[in-house]
């Protein structure tokens, strides 16, 4: 568990710091997440649990498929303003603003989706190694994906679980105690 807990507070740490260094942030949080994804991966093999893996890889492909959706529709859209301008109209404008807003929708579904599948991980990795602090980051996860479309309050939320998720990271226990005895439901 001692690689887990350094792979998954130092991915943390990368992922949270990423977007604040330049040109190479993106980088940077790419290597966190597949630390962070190191770190779940050894969790759920130490507890003999696929659905912590399995949920943190849905909460994943449902956040980065989002973002991918997004980007298209932007894209599509702003990329066929430009290739076409004598047919981009101001009469038009209402059609991009509408297109960009329902990626906008999508991706803050998506990001729902991709938080609740997190916190279900994280529950289960507070189940068996007692560090509570998994469901707290778990569950500010997912209200800060809920309300990140209030005025950037969610992103402060999501600010604080990732802060918390760090804090959780390192407090995880050397070892599983009392593996065997400790039943989790589905």
């Amino acid at each position: 568990m001692s690689n887990a807990r350094m792979y998954g507070g130092i991915g943390s740490i990368l992922g949270l710091v990423g977007p604040l260094i330049p040109k190479i942030g993106f980088a940077v949080e790419i290597a966190g997440l597949v630390l962070v994804f190191l770190a779940v991966k050894i969790i759920s093999d130490e507890t003999g649990d696929e659905r912590i893996f399995s949920d943190f890889l849905k909460a994943f492909i449902a956040t980065v498929g989002g973002m991918i959706v997004f980007v298209a529709i932007v894209l599509a859209t702003v990329g066929t303003a430009f290739l076409n301008p004598k047919e981009f109209m101001p009469q038009n404008l209402m059609t991009v603003i509408g297109s960009i807003i329902a990626g906008f929708i999508i991706l803050w579904i998506a990001l729902i989706i991709g938080s609740y599948f997190r916190k279900k991980s994280y529950e289960l990795i507070a189940q068996y190694t007692g560090v509570d602090m998994f469901k707290t980051s778990g569950l500010l996860y997912f209200i800060g994906a809920i309300l990140i479309i209030v005025f950037g309050i969610g992103a402060l939320i999501m600010l604080v679980a990732a802060i918390l998720e760090i804090v959780a990271f390192f407090s995880l226990p050397e070892e599983i105690e009392g593996l065997e005895a400790t039943p989790v439901l589905p």
